[in-house]
């Protein structure tokens, strides 16, 4: 089927054990495309579809009775100071934070992990023992915002009214207070905006090990992204990203933090220490995940050198870290021991390396800014990461090993019992040719066009026989992105995120099922890519 500029095709590929597997390829002309952001334009719609979606995973781990408190992150951060005046704001760790966002998740975790909470008749009341007066007033603060401007849901299921009382006694506060950031469904933009083509592209934050940090919520992306030129998010990993060049053309590549400048707000320029800068008086260099006067971590330290993921910075005295997200600097600690978040890096300095005018500056101002390196990145006017690599030059790039160079490290059971948390996404197929699973990928191919492939599948353990398509493995989508045309093309968030619009129809079966086999649950995404 074609629409201007726009070819669809459908197919059925047989497998021999009998299944099948659904998919759809769209070639189209890149001009107009665009990588976006998009958020729910009903807040309490992505609120209660968010505390659902938690009470089912609740469930799924074997709780009987779930009780999930989901609330909404502020959509524009703001300073402490700015909204919660007077307010004490360090963290029993010690690191200072500096975002209202990161002061409420906060709260409200240590709250409900002491029992300090509870819901009488639909109202929020803070418990806290007279001692804990600092605790007390944190509690009013941040209750009174939530509530008064209706952020904060009790989820207990499908038609269960709250009782007059509701306590938390017991509370797991990790996996059951679920803090909520921008995403929406992809299906409420096409309604509104009637584009020929949307598909849901970036990686974002799902499980409840994906947003441990305070400084993190559910439905945020990661991954290097551009738009208008401007590099909105840093490319945390080392991954594939498909981008654009100011003169039109498209091509894939692999990106990581050593690719970038970061800017402080005192005019303190970082460069990686492999990488070739200007020799200025105001640049530093900083060493990537290895200890260093200036070190920038990821969640990717220790891979390298011990082939685990410690999860924090090393401890010693006198260092200061900062904790980044994106662009905002959101907290920062004296003498290491920092946990470094899904989404974001720590900048750690050795003592007496960031002066005390430099803090102050970052304290008044917590904003980094970020600049491409080499200067054939320089012209990247747009561009989305997720990973891993399909193709480069015509040629498969996937390999046994392609999705640990890329970074990719999910959960592990421990001797103990206990989870050794991954890096982001934490639940992921990790093989590139046995897993099939609903998948969505990015290409571009000889002549400039652009190509995404969509391949339905539904959640294991609720596929039905003969009903529901099977997926894809890594390399059987690589081959279909080649059939379509693709020279180079990279992997997007697949699975239960798997969307594809064609004139405003959903054209594959929706990969979620929320262990209810037949029926399909279209989810919340943070960001896609629009065809007008």
């Amino acid at each position: 089927m074609r629409s201007p500029g726009v070819e669809k095709t459908q197919e059925r590929i047989g497998w021999g054990d009998g299944t099948f597997s659904d998919y759809t390829a769209v070639r189209f002309s890149p001009a107009g495309f665009r990588f976006l952001d998009i958020d729910q334009q009903e807040p309490q719609v992505k609120l209660k579809d968010a505390g659902y979606l938690r009470w089912v995973k609740a469930l799924g781990r074997g709780a009987t009775a779930p009780r999930i408190v989901a609330f909404l992150r502020l959509e524009r951060d703001r300073a402490v100071g700015e909204l919660f005046p007077g307010l004490q704001s360090h963290t029993e760790a010690g690191e200072e934070l500096l975002s209202a966002n990161s002061l409420i998740t906060h709260t409200l975790r240590t709250l409900l992990a002491c029992g300090w909470l509870r819901c009488d008749g639909g109202r929020w009341q803070p418990i806290v023992p007279a001692r804990e007066s600092a605790w007390r007033q944190r509690g009013q603060a941040v209750l009174s915002l939530l509530e008064g401007e209706k952020r904060l849901h009790l989820e207990l299921g499908p038609g269960v009214r709250p009782p007059d009382r509701v306590t938390f006694d017991g509370f797991d506060a990790l996996k059951d207070l679920i803090p909520v950031g921008r995403l929406g469904f992809p299906r409420e933009l096409v309604w509104r905006e009637r584009p020929r083509l949307l598909f849901n592209t970036a990686f974002f934050l799902l499980e409840h090990h994906d947003f441990f940090s305070f400084h993190s919520a559910l439905g945020e992306p990661y991954g290097l992204f551009v738009e208008e030129g401007i590099i909105r998010r840093p490319p945390l990993y080392r991954r594939a990203a498909l981008c654009q060049r100011g003169d039109g053309s498209w091509q894939a590549a692999l990106f990581s933090m050593a690719d970038l400048e970061i800017t402080l707000p005192d005019g303190t320029r970082l460069i990686c220490a492999e990488e070739q800068g200007s020799g200025e008086a105001r640049e530093r260099r900083f060493s990537l995940n290895a200890p260093a006067e200036v070190t920038l971590y990821t969640r990717a330290y220790g891979l390298a050198s011990q082939g685990r993921v410690p999860g924090c910075t090393p401890a010693e005295p006198g260092r200061v870290e900062l904790t980044v997200i994106e662009r905002r600097v959101v907290g920062w600690k004296a003498d290491g021991g920092l946990d470094i978040p899904q989404n974001g890096f720590v900048l750690s300095f050795a003592p007496g390396v960031l002066k005390a005018e430099s803090l102050a500056a970052l304290r008044a101002r917590p904003r980094v800014s970020y600049r491409f390196l080499r200067p054939e990145h320089q012209g990247i006017v747009q561009a989305l990461q997720a990973g891993p690599l399909l193709l480069q030059g015509g040629r498969s790039a996937l390999t046994p090993t392609r999705l640990a160079e890329e970074e990719f490290w999910v959960d592990r059971p421990g001797d103990d019992g206990s989870v050794h948390i991954g890096i982001v996404p934490t639940e992921f197929p990790d093989d590139v040719d046995r897993t099939r699973a609903a998948r969505i990928g990015l290409g571009v191919d000889g002549e400039g066009q652009l190509a995404v492939v969509a391949v339905a599948g539904a959640e294991k353990g609720a596929r039905l026989a003969g009903v529901d398509s099977q997926g894809a493995t890594l390399a059987e989508l690589t081959a279909l992105l080649a059939e379509a045309g693709a020279l180079e093309a990279i992997n997007l968030d697949g699975g239960g995120s798997t969307q594809l619009f064609f004139l405003g129809g959903l054209t594959i079966a929706a990969g979620g099922r929320l262990g209810l086999p037949g029926v399909h649950y279209e989810r919340m995404v943070p960001s896609v890519g629009l065809l007008p």
